[in-house]
């Protein structure tokens, strides 16, 4: 499966059944509720991938406590075995998926947010374009904001989607995950 397309996989709700942001939130602005209004002026001015590296720097987590999508994990383990290029493609702040992405031990490479660029619906899209080129690699994720960039990919996976996105994407997903 070597000439496979390279697979992107989403980490918030399609590898990870949580959202990332949330847990951030939880563990670093709930303790700490002065940084709350700093959190809500980046988000007002556009700036989600500021306040996303700078909780994420202070985020302390143990990526094994996370609760995984296992049966996708092991698809997931499967399709590197066989050759394929696997890479951790997430709006999570960079140090977030990087411990995640050492820790399940799958993916070749990392793109995240980098503190300037969310890294999510038409950004992620572009980027991975601008990567592999429109149609040159395969996608698996689990929401709506998906939908950008599985218009551009050359394989659509759904993992863990509400029933909404399954249909709307039903006649394009080579696979389905639950």
């Amino acid at each position: 499966m070597a000439d496979a397309l390279p697979l992107a996989v989403d980490l918030d709700g399609t590898l990870i059944k949580t959202d990332m942001s949330r847990v951030t939130i939880r563990r670093v602005v709930l303790p700490r509720p002065w940084l709350l209004l700093k959190v809500a002026c980046l988000e007002i001015i556009g700036k989600r991938a500021r306040w996303k590296r700078d909780l994420g720097r202070r985020l302390n987590f143990d990526p094994a406590e996370l609760e995984y999508h296992e049966g996708f994990r092991a698809w997931l383990a499967e399709q590197k075995e066989s050759g394929r290029e696997v890479i951790l493609c997430t709006a999570s702040e960079r140090a977030v998926a990087e411990r995640i992405a050492e820790h399940v031990g799958l993916f070749s490479d990392v793109m995240a947010s980098d503190g300037e660029v969310n890294l999510r619906k038409q950004a992620k899209a572009d980027a991975l374009v601008a990567r592999f080129g429109e149609g040159g690699f395969a996608y698996a994720g689990n929401s709506s904001h998906d939908f950008p960039v599985w218009k551009v990919a050359g394989e659509v996976i759904v993992v863990n989607a509400p029933a909404s996105v399954r249909q709307k994407m039903a006649a394009r997903s080579s696979m389905v995950f639950d």
